[in-house]
């Protein structure tokens, strides 16, 4: 039925669990900035962090409303990395790349208590490879986290592309990123199919984007606030996928 497959990754094919709340990540990574010279309390980081990412996300908006009026406040997706590097700044650090990613690194440790493969995850990928479909990742996430998960988790050859939000600059359901992707590889939408496991993001995003959907709810769902689009498949467990394979 279809010849390109774009997953969601978290909570579709891989179940997560992270806690960004808990004082000890904030203790840690305050202590680890500190030794690098760019001290912080954990109060005070933990407060920055939070005001840096609404500042950026704010100017964010405001540069992107002329080129994308349409476009809601709430798509807008911060890249983490600038957090990061504003932080090192207002401390007289001057940020390499190789510097953020570590602290990405280490804060994803930190707060990070799982992320693993939903059964059957990996067979898909590479079964629906095997039949000669393209196979794409479409994931509301930050780069710095997500790449290296992707490839702990022995996935990260598996698709044909791997797009970001946080390299985008905007999340599902909006209709930039969605775009992104469809135009960087000249997809078909009428030969596309979206899987995913948010009511929203994912099966109304794609629909609404012109794609076929496939809905799995799993426990990293949100509860949904209506009906799945018309025609969109809900799926038992993710290999359901090759139900629509030719």
């Amino acid at each position: 039925m279809y010849n390109n497959y774009i997953f969601d990754l978290y909570g579709t094919l891989s179940d997560i669990r992270t806690n960004e709340s808990k004082a000890s990540l904030w203790k840690y990574m305050a202590r680890y900035m500190t030794l690098q010279g760019a001290p912080y309390s954990a109060p005070e980081l933990r407060k920055r962090y939070r005001d840096l990412i609404n500042a950026v996300r704010l100017e964010q908006y405001e540069k992107n409303r002329a080129q994308f009026p349409e476009s809601e406040s709430e798509e807008i997706e911060v890249n983490l990395s600038e957090v990061f590097s504003r932080l090192y700044s207002e401390k007289n650090i001057i940020p390499t790349p190789q510097l953020l990613a570590d602290w990405a690194l280490m804060y994803r440790t930190v707060s990070l208590d799982y992320v693993r493969l939903y059964d059957g995850a990996e067979a898909l990928l590479k079964e629906l490879r095997r039949r000669g479909k393209k196979v794409y990742l479409l994931s509301n996430a930050q780069r710095l986290f997500t790449e290296p998960e992707l490839r702990s988790l022995g996935i990260y050859d598996l698709f044909d592309d791997v797009l970001i939000s946080s390299d985008i600059g905007f999340m599902k359901p909006s209709r930039q990123f969605y775009t992104a992707l469809l135009k960087k590889h000249s997809l078909d939408p009428k030969d596309s199919v979206m899987i995913g496991n948010d009511w929203q993001a994912d099966a109304w995003g794609a629909h609404k984007n012109g794609l076929a959907c496939m809905y799995i709810h799993t426990a990293q769902s949100p509860e949904p606030a209506g009906e799945l689009p018309p025609g969109c498949v809900r799926l038992n467990t993710i290999l359901d996928v090759l139900l629509s394979v030719s």
